[in-house]
């Protein structure tokens, strides 16, 4: 959407688009995309900015977030478009928002979009940094990766069926490791297309690795991309 003028009782207001990039960590990870969408638009009202709001007998906020985040996850890479009455500066919206925002939660970037300039439809993969407890030393990446096929039952709307989720998994690899635990980079699918969760890759590791099991597992959504490139 571009931004545009509307004419009201001899007012001309400006509504202008932006693309935000924030963070979430620790202290809100349990917080569901509902409670989320429910606290930002106070945060938005606290900290003196108009939002736009659509046309039509049920009027709602113009805003959307790209892939919304599975609760328990930390982040420092999500993404929502978002319109105001007005045209402000990056700059002002990151340290307006910021100032109001629970703790937990902080705005790392704002530009300011028009069009198709950053759409969300071209994001078709995540990276994620995964820390594992359990019989860490069972696990071969190696081995595991050297499999053509990784077969797993998935659910979906007509039920659950098996998949073989090897073509979506892009990288992966294992940063630190001990008996008792290891720290995993991956990327894979994530998006309209196809998405590929995080529970269901360690699914594949534990049925195809000999004896590994995970006992807890915590998630952090590092880059969300569009092919090998960040939004912002």
């Amino acid at each position: 959407m571009q931004a545009a003028a509307l004419i009201n009782s001899g007012q001309v207001f400006v509504l202008s688009n932006y693309i935000l990039k924030y963070a979430r960590d620790e202290r809100v990870k349990y917080i569901s995309h509902l409670d989320f969408i429910r606290t930002f638009h106070r945060t938005v009202r606290r900290a003196g900015l108009e939002m736009s709001f659509s046309q039509g007998y049920n009027p709602h906020p113009i805003m959307t977030v790209a892939m919304p985040l599975s609760v328990g996850v930390t982040s420092g890479c999500e993404y929502m478009k978002i319109g105001f009455e007005g045209d402000y500066d990056d700059k002002e919206i990151k340290d307006r928002l910021n100032g109001a925002l629970p703790e937990g939660f902080s705005i790392l970037e704002v530009c300011k979009t028009e069009g198709k300039q950053h759409d969300f439809a071209r994001l078709d993969r995540a990276v994620y940094l995964v820390e594992m407890e359990g019989n860490c030393d069972r696990f071969d990446e190696n081995v595991f990766l050297a499999n053509f096929e990784l077969k797993i039952m998935k659910k979906s709307k007509s039920g659950e069926k098996e998949s073989d989720i090897r073509p979506y998994i892009y990288d992966f690899s294992v940063l630190k490791r001990s008996p008792e635990k290891m720290l995993l980079k991956m990327c894979i699918a994530a998006g309209n297309s196809y998405n590929l969760k995080v529970e269901s890759v360690k699914d594949a590791m534990e049925k195809y690795s000999d004896g590994f099991k995970s006992d807890f597992f915590c998630v952090h959504r590092e880059k969300i991309l569009a092919g090998n490139d960040e939004l912002l």
